[in-house]
């Protein structure tokens, strides 16, 4: 009797289709399970969604938590340090501005490209070593890249900048593919309300960053920042090495590459998205220091300003990350993303062909702070869409899988990093600012366009695949 009343609670929409379907539906139907499929996440979902509290996880989840965090803190403060001075010693040393960029955006190429390839050998590898190995060398490549000021100038400077930022590159791809893996496989009933807390450590890091670097420059000349934060970030390896529980790598091993993944249109919308996002971040450094000139404002103001949208989106990322996993609203978040951070880039500008707007600093200022905050709605849910898409493709919900699903997702995110600094000013320089945020508010509101074309015509569209347990 007990094990009756156990099957019956778990299949209520088998029972209820035996009695009022007979047999006019099958239950191998294809159309039945797209039919289903809503009413069933639904169901499911309510039941499995648990709110996210970190006093109730037990001692071993906190530990991730808390350590993933620290290591997103000290990894994003070391990587924007340099930001301040590092462009005026390299010009000291012969290095053109052009170079300077190719310094910096090689970081964000290299860790597109391997990325998928960390996330398809994590299990084979070890996603805690994986995690560790790839924070300790960072931490190097950091301590390294402090001593650069003693080479020679011009070529074997140069040479040795892009050896030690690709070598750093490689590290990163590493530790930040294994902790997204990681999240996902610790918290699978709160992967966007984790995910969008720990952003908010990345986003602190990248803000203090630069004024961190510049104040242990000024105390220390150029190598300091890079010690220090170095040191401190192999200081994090240590400390996960001994903390950091290990995770149940006995799943099955993924079968196929990270082009299985691609199959999955709602992959390929999720990811899409991500690249979006991550332009328009970009697109920033290069071009708004050049349209702010006109306002006579001091490097500390232009730096508060630069603050404004990842500030914003660092504080708001936990909220954006709540109401994905309690509302489970993935698609309408994405869209409200998409849609305002459109607008807003045409604000920006403002758009030349919107004569009626002012071009003043509240407007910019407030402007920054809109994109900010609509960003991480866009943003946050699609790494549990990407997820979702892999389930519709049939993959188990394994450590493996979370791998590609978070090598995928890191390497849309660094491609769009990678180009967006790029093309912004190469538009910049040929069009003006207006008209190159214009086309990045185009680019957002096409995105949104696709979004809501694919919602309205799949057939299995954001809906999670009924579960097989």
């Amino acid at each position: 009797m007990q094990t009756s009343d156990i099957d019956t609670e778990k299949q209520p929409l088998l029972g209820s289709q035996s009695n009022h379907l007979d047999n006019d539906i099958s239950i191998n139907n294809p159309h039945t399970y797209t039919s289903i499929s809503d009413v069933d996440v639904s169901e499911n979902d309510s039941s499995k969604t648990e709110e996210f509290s970190f006093r109730g996880l037990e001692r071993r989840k906190k530990m991730v938590f808390l350590i993933i965090g620290m290591v997103n803190f000290c990894a994003c403060t070391c990587f924007s340090l340099l930001a301040p001075f590092y462009p005026a010693e390299a010009t000291k040393k012969g290095v053109s501005t052009t170079v300077v960029g190719l310094i910096f955006s090689c970081f964000e190429f290299w860790i597109f490209v391997t990325s998928p390839i960390f996330g398809y050998f994590l299990t084979r590898i070890g996603a805690k070593f994986t995690f560790i190995s790839g924070i300790m060398v960072c931490g190097s490549c950091s301590v390294l890249f402090g001593i650069l000021d003693k080479c020679p100038p011009n070529e074997v400077f140069i040479a040795m900048c892009f050896a030690c930022r690709t070598v750093e590159a490689l590290g990163c791809s590493a530790f930040v593919t294994a902790s997204f893996a990681i999240i996902a496989h610790e918290f699978p009933n709160n992967v966007a309300t984790v995910f969008g807390s720990l952003e908010t450590f990345s986003g602190i890091g990248m803000m203090i960053g630069p004024p961190i670097g510049g104040a242990l420059y000024e105390l220390g000349g150029y190598g300091l920042p890079f010690w220090t934060m170095g040191t401190i970030l192999i200081t994090c390896g240590f400390v996960s090495f001994i903390y950091m529980p290990g995770q149940d790598e006995g799943a099955k091993a993924f079968k196929g590459s990270v082009l299985r993944l691609l199959k999955s249109p709602l992959v390929v919308v999720c990811c899409f998205t991500v690249f979006c996002s991550s332009f328009a971040l970009g697109f920033l450094d290069p071009t708004l220091a050049n349209h702010l000139e006109v306002f006579n404002l001091s490097s500390l103001y232009v730096g508060l300003i630069f603050l404004c949208a990842p500030g914003i989106y660092g504080f708001t990322a936990p909220l954006w990350g709540y109401l994905g996993d309690a509302k489970d609203w993935t698609a309408g978040m994405m869209i409200i993303g998409l849609f305002f951070s459109g607008i807003a880039y045409l604000l920006l500008g403002p758009a030349p062909f919107l004569p009626f707007l002012p071009f003043t600093l509240w407007l910019t200022i407030v402007t920054l702070c809109c994109f900010g905050l609509f960003i991480g709605c866009s943003l946050i849910p699609t790494f549990t869409g990407i997820l979702t898409g892999a389930k519709q493709l049939g993959l188990d919900e394994s450590l493996d899988t979370y791998g590609m699903v978070s090598g995928l997702f890191n390497s849309s995110f660094s491609l769009g990093a990678f180009v967006g600094p790029s093309i912004g000013g190469l538009l910049q320089d040929h069009f003006g600012f207006g008209w190159a945020a214009s086309s990045c508010g185009f680019l957002y509101l096409a995105t949104t366009l696709v979004v809501i074309l694919f919602k309205f015509t799949s057939k299995q569209g954001f809906n999670k695949p009924p579960s097989t347990g």
